[in-house]
């Protein structure tokens, strides 16, 4: 591939970029912890939109399990909204050789 070619597909993938960024903004990936009684809900840009806490785990007034919960419940939502932007990233890079 001569260096022309490579600018030529650096620069859509430059513009692929850009677009890609605002759809993973409108996506969403949830994660949920302790069946059910924690949801966090993130966009493809990794940014929290929801966190939703059950009343009965907040009555039971264990500030321990709560953090471990939605700790767990935000990475669960990291790990989709991460794996959503990759596939999305695949999809704009085409055959160039990058590491995703």
């Amino acid at each position: 591939m001569n260096i022309f070619n490579m600018l030529k597909q650096a620069h859509t993938l430059k513009q692929g970029m850009g677009k890609v960024s605002e759809e993973l903004a409108g996506v969403e990936a949830e994660g949920v912890s302790g069946r059910g009684l924690v949801t966090v809900v993130m966009d493809g840009q990794m940014r929290v939109k929801r966190v939703t806490i059950a009343p009965e785990l907040l009555s039971r007034g264990d500030p321990d399990a709560l953090g471990e919960m939605v700790a767990e419940a935000v990475n669960r939502a990291r790990e989709k909204a991460q794996g959503l932007a990759a596939e999305a990233m695949r999809k704009i890079a085409g055959d160039l050789p990058l590491p995703f």
